[in-house]
């Protein structure tokens, strides 16, 4: 759920900067909502699965082209900041195919949503593997030559090559198997089980703890470390595939709030002698191995086990062949932990890790023994991510929000402390992926009105090698206003973002449409970044003569976690509370029209626009919820009990947080979106709070979109979708 304001994104480029304005009239350039989610849309295609080579000499990436949307892996050399194609669409054939050609929608989300990659480079820089129509293939680049790997039948995921690059590991049907390259027969890492994943990520995983990969090879190449999912005590939820003659129905393993979880424990593979050990760390239903992976040496193999309450998190080492653990460091919070990137182990055996123990997400240098040594970062402020440490010099880099939320900027900070220094400066959102070995990286940059542009910095000499341009756009924005309010507690400052009409005219009312999502732990919705198809339907709408209008709330995470512990055991009730602060600011300006307020949100955002319409009823004209939650028991374990406790320990929080209980209060038009084939937030949630407003005679409109997930993706769906809000704000505030 932490994810799902992502969808919002939609971060698209193409060559060349966007001629922006303020108040000024729209020229007679204008596109409509069918163009916006045409591909490649508006600002065309971005580079796709940006990859460094492991020396961080070299740059690639996926760029599509043609109506097709097939794509060329292209090589950056970093030294010289030249680009050319290494493989064309043509050599890579299936691994060069968009997403949107994958039939399956949950298969197609899963790679969309969670950056799935369709090739990889080898652990020596010689070679790229690939997957293409099922089977891996090796392109070497000294001869330029690819050869298939594998030739067994059925679909494979993760592929990688061992470090010595004499295995080639993949997962096949929840298995994760390992042959040699150059031929030979496959082996398994342990014996199957119904309703067991051995190497590959279950759903609330994958979701929750963003982990990407349940397996990893030792540096010596002995061992493979691998996550196993006894998924047996999970419920199934059948999602139904009506559109077929018969219907398909497919059951997804989906632990829900209060009920079992898999049981998660580590194993590892010995590739010499085929025996595989299970470590002394998780293995219960009550516990989550939340990151793991190997020492630099190579052996042993560490794990983040973080119990059920999310409270108590221990940073184990485990002997990779007996399986016997020690502990390094224990982290323990009253409110919960929140899991970000796990320890950055360096080459003498110290490593960096997270940890909010002041209020603050900081970093700090431990010794190899655990013994804290130092902190690296201070102040009030939350380091968004580590993102690379160059040892020579003795240097980490790491991102955070400037200007309370506005910015993201990339700084500097060197191992033996100090202040840290800013890298980049210029106002806006810098996305920062950096190389191995931390003289390069990759910058996307973006601001309200310019869409992302992706640029190459060489920090060794300066050199920056433009990958992709912002897109020149051909129309005149409203730039977005950015501004603080009070927040219910009339003290905390709230970022919230502004946007008016054309020839807007302080004398004359207008009627306003809010946006909100109310989370905790998600990027702010008031930041100078580019919202991609969001924004250009927004401006839409202010040529329509709306007001457009977000802010966020004290759960926000430029906040410090103290204060986001505030929705503890109620989500929804600090949310609200804050947006009607909101609502109140908006009536006292003379340019609001106080009886034409709506307000919207996606996914949780869903969730706080039906919970506002049933909470403070009256308040706003109408509301629109696209896949929400509408009672926390529906929802995954991992998210909700995080905030919520569970049902059995929190029964009052769970109906006062609820939807569904409330129902009964809607006075104002909603109209509820929903796709019936959502993984994530499922239809029964809105099938649920149907049956309590049929159940209390209240009226509600209802858009179903078959099959979609919760992106409810594809440009036949969004342009439907998003034409259908635009008259429903027509008729409903205008």
């Amino acid at each position: 759920m932490k994810h799902l304001i992502g969808l919002t994104a939609l971060l698209l480029i193409a060559p060349a900067p966007v001629r922006a304005s303020g108040a000024a009239a729209m020229p007679a350039a204008r596109y409509t909502i069918a163009q916006i989610f045409a591909r490649p849309g508006l600002t065309g295609y971005s580079p796709e699965q940006v990859q460094w080579s492991p020396d961080g000499h070299y740059l690639t990436y996926l760029l599509r082209h043609g109506p097709r949307g097939r794509a060329n892996l292209y090589l950056v050399d970093v030294a010289r900041g030249t680009r050319s194609i290494l493989l064309s669409s043509r050599q890579l054939s299936g691994a060069a195919a968009p997403p949107w050609a994958i039939k399956n929608q949950i298969e197609r989300e899963r790679i969309t949503r969670y950056g799935v990659k369709s090739y990889r480079w080898s652990p020596k820089g010689d070679s790229i593997v690939f997957l293409s129509h099922d089977q891996i293939y090796l392109y070497d680049l000294a001869s330029r030559r690819i050869m298939q790997i594998t030739h067994q039948p059925g679909a494979k995921r993760s592929p990688r090559l061992s470090p010595d690059e004499r295995w080639v590991s993949y997962v096949a049907h929840g298995m994760l198997h390992y042959l040699a390259v150059r031929g030979g027969p496959a082996h398994q890492v342990t014996a199957p089980g119904k309703d067991v994943l051995n190497g590959e990520l279950d759903w609330v995983y994958t979701e929750e703890l963003t982990l990407r990969s349940a397996y990893a090879w030792s540096p010596d190449s002995r061992y493979i470390a691998f996550l196993q999912f006894d998924e047996r005590p999970v419920h199934r939820f059948p999602i139904v595939n009506y559109l077929h003659g018969r219907p398909h129905v497919y059951e997804q393993r989906y632990p829900t709030a209060g009920s079992p979880n898999p049981i998660v424990r580590l194993g590892v593979r010995d590739v010499l002698t085929g025996k595989t050990t299970w470590m002394d760390m998780a293995g219960t239903p009550d516990t989550y191995l939340a990151r793991f992976g190997w020492l630099p040496e190579g052996d042993r193999v560490y794990g983040e086990v973080l119990n059920r309450a999310q409270t108590r998190l221990q940073l184990l080492t485990a002997n990779p062949s007996s399986g016997a653990t020690r502990t390094l460091v224990t982290q323990s919070d009253p409110d919960w932990i929140d899991v970000h990137g796990g320890p950055h182990f360096l080459k003498d055996g110290r490593f960096i890790w997270g940890t909010e123990q002041d209020g603050w997400y900081h970093l700090y240098l431990y010794a190899g023994d655990g013994q804290l040594m130092r902190r690296l970062t201070f102040g009030d402020y939350n380091v968004l991510a580590l993102d690379g440490v160059e040892q020579k010099r003795g240097e980490v880099y790491f991102s955070r929000y400037t200007h309370g939320p506005l910015n993201t900027e990339l700084f500097r900070v060197s191992l033996r402390g100090g202040q840290p220094v800013a890298v980049t400066t210029r106002p806006g959102t810098h996305a920062i992926d950096m190389a191995p070995n931390a003289r390069a990286y990759v910058q996307t940059y973006s601001n309200s009105v310019t869409p992302p542009s992706v640029t190459l910095v060489d920090l060794r000499n300066a050199r920056r090698t433009v990958i992709r341009p912002a897109a020149r756009l051909p129309y005149r924005f409203q730039r977005p206003r950015l501004l603080t309010i009070a927040a219910a507690d009339g003290h905390t400052r709230l970022y919230a973002r502004l946007t008016v009409p054309p020839h807007f005219d302080p004398r004359k009312r207008y009627p306003v449409i809010m946006y909100q999502y109310g989370g905790p732990d998600v990027p702010p919705t008031a930041r100078d970044a580019w919202r991609g198809a969001f924004f250009l339907f927004d401006q839409l709408l202010a040529r329509r003569g709306f007001v457009l209008f977000a802010t966020d709330n004290r759960a926000a995470t430029y906040f410090s976690h103290r204060a986001q512990a505030q929705v503890k055991f109620h989500l929804g009730r600090i949310a609200l509370a804050d947006q009607l602060a909101a609502v109140k600011w908006l009536r006292r300006q003379r340019w609001v029209n106080p009886k034409r307020i709506g307000i919207w949100g996606w996914s949780f955002g869903g969730y706080m626009t039906a919970y506002a319409l049933t909470h403070a009823p009256g308040v706003w004209r109408a509301g629109i919820a696209v896949a929400p939650v509408t009672r926390w028991q529906d929802y995954d374990t991992l998210y909700t009990e995080r905030y919520m406790g569970t049902p059995q320990q929190n029964p009052s929080g769970y109906a006062g947080s609820s939807d569904v209980a409330a129902a009964h209060s809607l006075a104002d038009p909603l109209l509820l979106v929903a796709g019936t084939g959502d993984d994530n937030v499922h239809w029964q949630n809105t099938l649920q709070f149907i049956q309590a407003l049929i159940n209390a005679d209240k009226p509600y409109q209802l858009l179903v979109y078959p099959n979609k997930t919760h992106g409810i993706s594809g440009p036949a769906a969004r342009t439907h979708l998003f034409t259908a809000m635009e008259r429903f704000w027509l008729h409903q505030l205008q």
